[in-house]
């Protein structure tokens, strides 16, 4: 779409940017909504350019005065918060009609980039363009707010380098991520380390597979953190990377029955979970014995689970104790957003698991 490879070309040139003029547009059905804290106003919207907007609005505000803007599709207030974004603005005059704001952009969000994607939102047609502009405007905001200074790594995943089915899961991982923060106090505050950040969004965009998708997307939420962050969930990372959708389907039914059966006892880890082979049927959707027995035995080459199924000549197997390992469970936790320090045991553990182990080919992740 001419959109979205007008932005991809300008987000390769990042690297010796120009500074043209901001060109006004008068957008077409673009809503706005200004405020300070939970009281908002609607205003229709007379002309927008990267540097600012001018708002059509009876209400004035003081000159200088630090504002939230949400825009919008005009008429679609009832949308998903996916395809709305908001900004910081400044009052920078007080006109006949309304008022005109500057954006204040995150410090780690290039100007022109903004202006190129604020200018195909204002121009595009199509529904379908829109929305996708909006949800990787939106990422980017997110994606520049935990990384006020180093997410250009990251935001250049959205450029063009890959193909679009691996885009729209980046996006839909950076986004399930802010909603899982959203509902925590201290979400403006949250910060995540620039390479682990780009690590998990590369890694994560392999499969768009859902039950794969919840895993990637709770363990950016985990490595959202107040204050100084850190690289400590690579060794997560480094873990998921070997696990694909069936594979991620046993191991979450697997922590998931651990933590239930562990409910008012100090240790999760006392009892098996055992699953039969109709039910690991059920959990993988592959009528393949010999394939879901694989697949357990993979997890446990991985640390994940702690036994390993039995093969046998002469007992076909009908039965599997899918039980999580320590490390399985940290990786479950962390998955769902849990921030909780990781035992340097276990760090080494899971090391010296992945030294170890070999993938088969067709778990390749080199790009």
């Amino acid at each position: 779409m001419t959109g979205l490879s007008q932005w991809k070309r300008m987000l390769k040139a990042l690297g010796n940017p120009e500074l043209p003029r901001a060109e006004r547009e008068s957008p077409t059905g673009l809503a706005a909504e200004y405020g300070l804290g939970s009281t908002f106003t609607t205003a229709a919207i007379k002309d927008v350019s990267a540097s600012g907007i001018y708002l059509v609005t009876e209400k004035r505000l003081s000159t200088n005065e630090l504002i939230t803007l949400v825009l919008h599709e005009d008429g679609k207030e009832e949308n998903s918060s996916e395809l709305q974004f908001s900004v910081h603005a400044r009052v920078a005059r007080q006109g006949e009609e309304g008022i005109g704001l500057s954006f204040v952009l995150p410090p780690g969000l290039d100007q022109n980039l903004w202006g190129v994607m604020v200018r195909n939102i204002v121009t595009l047609t199509q529904p379908d363009q829109i929305a996708e502009m909006f949800r990787t405007l939106r990422t980017i905001l997110f994606l520049s707010r935990l990384c006020p200074s180093g997410a250009e790594e990251a935001i250049q995943l959205l450029g063009g380098r890959y193909d679009r089915q691996r885009v729209t899961t980046i996006v839909k991982i950076a986004l399930g991520a802010e909603k899982m923060l959203a509902s925590e106090p201290d979400f403006d505050r949250r910060r995540a380390d620039p390479k682990l950040l780009a690590n998990i969004l590369r890694e994560g965009s392999w499969n768009p597979d859902e039950a794969i998708t919840k895993l990637w997307t709770g363990l950016l939420a985990s490595s959202c953190v107040v204050g100084e962050p850190d690289d400590s969930n690579q060794v997560f990372v480094n873990l998921l990377i070997h696990v694909g959708p069936d594979l991620a389907r046993i191991f979450a039914h697997s922590c998931e029955q651990a933590l239930l059966s562990a409910q008012g006892s100090e240790n999760s880890l006392s009892s098996s979970v055992i699953v039969t082979e109709d039910e690991l049927i059920a959990l993988t959707r592959v009528s393949d014995t010999g394939r879901n027995a694989s697949n357990v035995a993979y997890l446990f080459s991985l640390g994940l689970v702690r036994t390993p199924p039995t093969f046998s000549s002469y007992r076909p197997l009908d039965t599997f104790d899918i039980a999580p390992t320590r490390m399985g469970l940290e990786l479950y936790k962390h998955c769902w957003g849990d921030r909780g320090k990781v035992d340097s045991e276990l760090v080494q553990t899971a090391e010296n698991f992945l030294r170890d182990f070999i993938a088969p080919p067709i778990m390749g992740t080199g790009e």
